[in-house]
């Protein structure tokens, strides 16, 4: 028997209608930067195709109120949204660096980069596993989740990989003055983006280390905004980034493969 719709599926709603026109403007980043060289828009796309994919299912419980593998996939889409968010974030601060290293100041070793994002990556991994381990509940018309011990260090992660991030933005903001011209513009969509990243790192940390029960507004306000509000923040600055030269390409070879 259907279920009625409730705040939750018109949230849904919106994030479908929201993600999609998100997807668009993904899929022409990746394209004017180049394919190359635009992982950190990649994972904007993998952001909002996961959006779309959890609200998708999250509308099909109307239909199939009892199917907890439903809900299961949607919250577990959920958690592992940050990665992608922060990964984003990293390319940029990346793009950053290739900027002061022409200028001679090498801020941050590539292996570093590299280890940062594979702790993420780990981190994300961590999270699907333990969402399809994780004992589903409706408690009062929220979810309640039992969350597994793989998921909690996969939150974990999370903190420790954010730590990282901020301590990158802080050299970059120090070192600022070696930023080429036209690009400063990417620090600043960064550094207006933590805040929106932090508490949406709070909301994860509650639901999954405090063992929290979610509403429907904080999953809204923690959750669904602080998202929506990086991805505006950097789609909107990646419009209006040029795209890297071929000179500036071979400049920048030493850099990780996922520079935005």
């Amino acid at each position: 028997m259907a279920r009625s719709l409730d705040t939750y599926d018109r949230i849904a709603i919106a994030e479908i209608i929201i993600y999609s026109f998100f997807l668009v403007g993904g899929a022409f980043l990746c394209f004017k930067h180049g394919l190359s060289r635009s992982s950190g828009w990649r994972f904007l796309v993998i952001l909002a195709l996961a959006r779309l994919i959890g609200s998708a299912m999250l509308l099909a419980t109307i239909n199939d109120p009892t199917n907890i593998s439903l809900y299961i996939g949607w919250m577990t889409l959920n958690g592992v949204g940050f990665g992608p968010l922060i990964l984003m974030l990293l390319g940029l601060l990346d793009r950053l660096f290739g900027s002061i290293n022409r200028e001679g100041r090498e801020l941050v070793k590539p292996l570093y980069q590299r280890m940062i994002t594979l702790l993420m990556l780990v981190a994300m991994i961590l999270l699907i596993v333990g969402g399809t381990q994780a004992d589903y509940t409706i408690v009062n018309g929220s979810p309640k989740i039992n969350y597994t011990t793989e998921s909690k260090a996969g939150a974990a992660l999370m903190i420790v990989v954010l730590g990282f991030l901020v301590i990158e933005a802080a050299l970059v903001v120090k070192n600022q003055g070696y930023i080429a011209e036209g690009e400063h513009r990417i620090l600043i969509a960064v550094l207006a983006s933590l805040p929106f990243v932090i508490v949406r790192l709070i909301y994860t940390c509650v639901l999954i280390l405090g063992n929290k029960s979610q509403t429907v507004w904080f999953y809204l306000g923690g959750g669904v905004i602080m998202e929506i509000m990086v991805v505006l923040i950097c789609e909107a600055v990646g419009f209006t980034l040029q795209k890297v030269t071929p000179t500036t390409k071979a400049l920048e070879t030493e850099q990780p493969s996922y520079n935005a």
